[in-house]
């Protein structure tokens, strides 16, 4: 900008108003390409099998609601293989709507995975010409397959990444079909999970509104079927991964229990989004922080509204256990976490955070005189460790009073002067 300044002044010399016409056209002429232009870069994955392999060139397109621009070409795509490919578009990664390939002669083309980078991170893409959709898919031109012509993907909206647990009871031979439910109610069924494994890894996502207005995520157990979930998180975009609450559990939990048996409230899972954060550090080296009890904080905030956080089952030694609320009231209204002691055990905390706007505060044990970083929740004699209270002992610093102004002084009535003889 400043460069064109001199220069118009250089060219012109003239008026101010001039000046200011040929900076302008000089801007516009010299800068739109590098202000507007941006390398957008996708990961194209081939599958394993015969319809991996071609002997055709396969240009991606990419589109934007009101764009679109050409990608690099892929040459005789082998099985098993990864290509980067980039294009030169007039608007950012973020702003994809699709990514299209299209059938080339007769040939078939197999595609497993589609990715598109965001900020140095690898976001995946769905294959939309598939219904449901499916991060796999082919590109076709036979009479079987018309929706298959040219292969079609887009940054689904709705994510939901699911973890199983690692031990016999977490795997199942059914399918699973996530809900996404919006705040008003409205119902969209996520992408299957079949036969999900032991300490395996599923993605379900949705495309039929924008993630703002996604309320809860729902799975109800298949008949006779059970499946044990380790960690299920909504992905927030940009690589963010925000981890669910089970509320259906009494109190919440982590890891969802979906089991169709005569435990009535684990026939569906309830997923929420959590809005009470708590992260408990566990003391590194006393064997009483390695429980086999369960421990269920409590959340408590300034008007006495109490709230459950996720259950910490069995906390080890020197860990960071996340507790989580789904709660009426902000983190910003907390006022304290209570842990009660459970059983004939002990649990050393040694740390306590809250997140409050996006930022953890150490939290102190006031159980403690005085307040310590760190406390032990026991059922020994010791009555203070039965529960352990934290609060912040952040205040706000009170306001400082405006100085008073004074009020004008009142003349003294005047004594009239005596009469003079």
């Amino acid at each position: 900008y400043s460069f064109c300044t001199l220069l118009a002044k250089g060219v012109l010399g003239g008026t101010t108003l001039q000046m200011h016409a040929v900076r302008a056209l000089l801007v516009a002429l010299l800068f739109p390409l590098h202000a507007w232009a941006a390398t957008i870069t996708l990961r194209v994955t081939t599958g394993s099998d015969w319809l991996a392999g071609s002997s055709y060139t396969f240009t991606p397109t990419v589109h934007s609601s009101s764009a679109s621009c050409t990608a690099t070409s892929i040459s005789n795509p082998s099985a098993s293989d990864v290509n980067n490919v980039t294009a030169s578009c007039s608007f950012a990664a973020a702003d994809i709507s699709q990514v299209r390939i299209p059938n080339m002669g007769t040939d078939a083309w197999q595609v497993v995975k589609m990715e598109l980078q965001i900020n140095g991170a690898w976001m995946l893409l769905w294959a939309v010409n598939l219904s449901p959709p499916n991060l796999e898919t082919w590109i076709d031109d036979d009479s079987s397959a018309p929706d298959h012509a040219t292969g079609i993907w887009e940054m689904l909206p709705l994510r939901m990444f699911i973890t199983t647990r690692s031990f016999t009871s977490a795997g199942s031979g059914a399918t699973y079909t996530p809900s996404f439910i919006s705040t008003s109610s409205a119902t969209c069924a996520g992408t299957s999970i079949a036969a999900p494994a032991q300490g395996a890894s599923y993605w379900s996502v949705a495309g039929c509104w924008a993630l703002s207005t996604l309320a809860r995520v729902e799975i109800t157990a298949p008949s006779s079927d059970s499946w044990e979930v380790q960690k299920a998180s909504i992905d927030r975009g940009g690589g963010t991964l925000e981890q669910w609450v089970a509320t259906n559990q009494a109190p919440p939990s982590l890891t969802p229990i979906i089991d169709d048996d005569d435990l009535t409230e684990y026939k569906k899972a309830v997923l929420q989004a959590p809005n009470i954060k708590v992260r408990i550090v566990t003391a590194a080296t006393p064997a009483s922080a390695d429980c086999i009890y369960t421990f269920a904080p409590k959340f408590i905030s300034k008007t006495s509204v109490v709230c459950d956080g996720s259950v910490v089952v069995a906390p080890g030694l020197g860990s960071s256990i996340l507790s989580l609320g789904v709660c009426s009231f902000p983190p910003e209204d907390l006022e304290r976490v209570e842990i009660s002691q459970q059983g004939n055990d002990g649990w050393d905390i040694s740390e306590l955070y809250v997140e409050v706007a996006s930022v953890e505060q150490q939290w102190w044990a006031i159980n403690e005189s005085p307040p310590a970083r760190s406390t032990v929740v026991d059922g020994d004699g010791a009555t203070r460790y039965l529960k352990a209270i934290f609060a912040s002992l952040i205040t706000p610093a009170p306001a400082t009073p405006a100085p008073a102004t004074p009020s004008p002084a009142t003349p003294a009535p005047s004594t009239p002067a005596p009469a003079t003889p």
